[in-house]
């Protein structure tokens, strides 16, 4: 155990621009697995097949889609810089009303290390994918949160995306995430794990219900 504690506090000492590299590598591979192995013209035909009305127009589009694949690699950069800058800020407020001296760099160098636990996540997936261990399907295959989700178990029903999306947030990697974070905040506050988690639930928590309200109030007005 102290071993493990050892390992993950000079986790946290790494330059927070190295992680960022590590990070985006660890998507950079995932990305060009799933390209390879899931986004294969098969999968295209067996799933879009329906959609059109002669195999040419599904095979212009399929060229189409894989020539905009290395769009792809530069979106990394976004999904793991803005998560990283929302939970800083977050977690910043929880500062100032605590009033608790601690630096808005230290507090984005936690979020951001904090990101591996997601990238390790799309990581697994994408195996998990193109092993045939979870099943691919078109519309569900970007996701995933869901089969490690709450939602997972609600698969067959019919409820609305306002009850789905929140059931799908609670799940293992984000769990792990909270975790995790809370142990980048006991690093640089020194204040006890359990203390730490407390206050990484309580305002990244309250972020999450932000985006969740935001999220589901938004897909409201686009399918309306």
């Amino acid at each position: 155990m102290n071993k493990i504690t050892k390992i993950l506090t000079n986790y946290f000492k790494l330059n927070t621009w190295i992680v960022l590299i590590i990070i985006v590598l660890i998507y950079f591979i995932a990305l060009t697995v799933e390209f390879k192995f899931i986004f294969t013209e098969k999968f295209y035909i067996e799933s879009l097949s329906g959609n059109y009305d002669n195999q040419n127009k599904l095979l212009e589009f399929i060229r189409s889609d894989k020539a905009l694949e290395w769009v792809n690699y530069f979106i990394v950069f976004a999904i793991v810089m803005v998560p990283a800058l929302l939970i800083a800020f977050a977690l910043n407020l929880g500062t100032l009303c605590r009033e608790y001296k601690i630096k808005f760099a230290e507090l984005f160098g936690i979020a951001l290390k904090s990101q591996i636990i997601f990238a390790l996540n799309y990581f697994v997936s994408i195996v998990l994918k193109s092993t045939g261990v979870i099943s691919k399907d078109w519309n569900m295959i970007d996701n995933n949160y869901f089969y490690q989700s709450l939602a997972y178990f609600f698969k067959d029903s019919h409820y609305p995306y306002w009850i789905m999306y929140p059931l799908q947030i609670i799940n293992i990697t984000e769990i792990i995430h909270l975790l995790f974070l809370a142990l980048g905040f006991s690093y640089i506050s020194k204040f006890g794990y359990l203390k730490s988690l407390g206050f990484a639930a309580l305002f990244y928590g309250i972020a999450m219900m932000v985006w969740i309200i935001f999220t589901v109030f938004l897909q409201t007005l686009l399918t309306t």
